[in-house]
């Protein structure tokens, strides 16, 4: 771990050494309690004397509060190769970029705002970027070489690395007596999964509380001529965003999610089974109903055997009026630039612009604030990571929770998705957990939330309101 030492000689001194260490004491805003905040770096490995890596964290802590029995969370994004970026300055930490509260993106540059929903009001919040995203980087070999990050870029070593952080950091910051609990979005859901039995396993850490956002689970689900699974799982949402964007005859609320839930493991899974054996009159009924469902032509389902794909889905829909539809969030809709072809469309703006919004005033935020000043790039989102991680691997399965729900009766686990998000469909993780949690007592400590908003619904004020006070009574209720 990087250290810096405060001296007093001089308040000023102390104050600018203070900065200089990252260290930050927020000022009571109107709905946040008081809390200090600290950015650094901290060594990490198999074996800390012997570090491998120094990986990046902000960490906010309540003034005054009993470890004993104050919370503490930690928290990563997805990719892999995503930095925590998007959960701390845009969902959960103390400060939260402004916007329209509609889902929208602001325009650049950004500014940071009080988050009045923070999660620093009933839990101490770290935020974790793995190493090759944010500042997270391997040391030098023991012979000062450059160490090969490449280990760290598979599911195990990236798992392994989180786990050897949350242990150092328990002991450097004497919190090993407090309830611990972990949140991870997308790519950082499968972990979250994942480690909730590695850290009871391998680490001797048992969770009091996980949170899952928009997870991305490690299931055995293609999308293919002969796939059921997947198809089901996604009819929920592209009803979802047919309704909201006028073309669907269920509603978007949650009484049309549970009627599109309904009609996906009944009269269109049963039908997609039996399509190869139906008659032609009974194949055109089968188009026609799920056209009204999830607002697409009969005649494109037909040539797809009922099988619409998220690309497809999102190049289709709109495509009589010029649009397609951002795939993270189906609610929103922009010009295509290559019409010619529906499957293909744009990048998803919530990938390709996103990360440039948050990372300006996460910058000033860390320099200026928190008085966190180093060289290095700042690494949002690492495509290089992206493409050279090895995701082969058995773990972050919906069984890990069975199991970890089952030998840890401590444990809750909450999962949560937007409703308008087809990258990761919340009706997959809701199937296939409740398929999953099968031992006396565990799905009494499963629970589900799903949001109006899409892979990042807290961009939505309404949502991210209605997020926190769910996850802050799921954190205060004994299991």
């Amino acid at each position: 771990m990087r250290l810096w030492i405060v001296t007093r000689s001089a308040l000023v001194l102390a104050l600018a050494l203070a900065m200089l260490a990252g260290w930050s004491s927020a000022p009571s805003a109107q709905d946040l309690p008081a809390y200090t905040a600290k950015a650094g770096l901290l060594n990490t490995g198999v074996d800390p004397e012997r570090p491998e890596a120094e990986m990046f964290h902000v960490a906010y802590t309540l003034d005054g509060a009993d470890p004993a029995t104050r919370p503490v969370t930690f928290l990563w994004n997805g990719g892999p190769g995503g930095a925590s970026i998007f959960l701390h300055i845009a969902a959960i930490g103390p400060k939260t970029i402004a916007t329209a509260g509609d889902g929208t993106f602001p325009p650049v540059p950004a500014r940071l705002e009080t988050n009045p929903d923070s999660w620093i009001a009933f839990t101490d919040l770290v935020f974790i970027d793995p190493v090759g995203t944010g500042y997270s980087r391997t040391l030098p070999g023991p012979d000062g070489a450059p160490r090969d990050p490449t280990p760290f870029y598979n599911t195990m070593g990236d798992l392994d690395s989180i786990a050897q952080f949350i242990r150092q950091w328990l002991t450097v910051n004497n919190r090993w007596g407090s309830p611990k609990a972990i949140a991870g979005e997308s790519y950082g859901g499968m972990r979250v999964a994942a480690l909730t039995r590695i850290l009871a396993e391998k680490y001797a850490i048992n969770l009091n509380r996980a949170v899952m956002i928009s997870p991305e689970l490690n299931v055995d689900a293609d999308f293919d001529s002969y796939s059921l699974l997947f198809p089901m799982a996604q009819i929920p949402t592209q009803a979802a965003i047919a309704a909201v964007q006028g073309r669907g005859v269920f509603g978007k609320d949650a009484e049309g999610r549970k009627a599109a839930e309904d009609y996906a493991l009944t009269e269109y899974l049963t039908g997609l089974a039996a399509l190869g054996r139906m008659p032609p009159e009974e194949q055109t009924a089968f188009y026609a109903r799920m056209s009204e469902v999830i607002g697409i032509e009969p005649a494109l389902l037909a040539r797809n055997n009922g099988r619409i794909d998220q690309l497809l889905f999102a190049g289709s829909l709109l495509a009589d009026r010029g649009l397609v539809l951002d795939r993270y969030d189906g609610s929103q809709a922009s010009d295509n630039p290559r019409p010619q072809d529906a499957s293909i469309g744009v990048l998803d703006r919530s990938l390709t612009v996103l990360s440039g919004i948050l990372l300006s005033p996460l910058m000033d935020y860390l320099r200026t604030d928190l008085g966190f000043v180093i060289d290095r790039p700042y690494e949002p989102l690492n495509l290089t990571v992206n493409s050279a991680f090895d995701r082969t691997s058995s773990v972050g399965t919906p069984d890990d929770v069975g199991i970890a729900l089952a030998q840890n009766l401590d444990l809750k686990v909450l999962v949560v998705h937007g409703a308008y998000d087809t990258v990761t469909p919340y009706f997959m993780s809701r199937f296939v957990l409740e398929q999953a949690t099968r031992a006396k007592g565990a799905r009494e400590r499963l629970f589900f939330g799903t949001y109006e908003g899409g892979h990042m619904f807290y961009l939505r004020t309404g949502s991210r309101a209605e997020f926190a006070r769910d996850v802050r009574g799921f954190y205060e209720t004994a299991p």
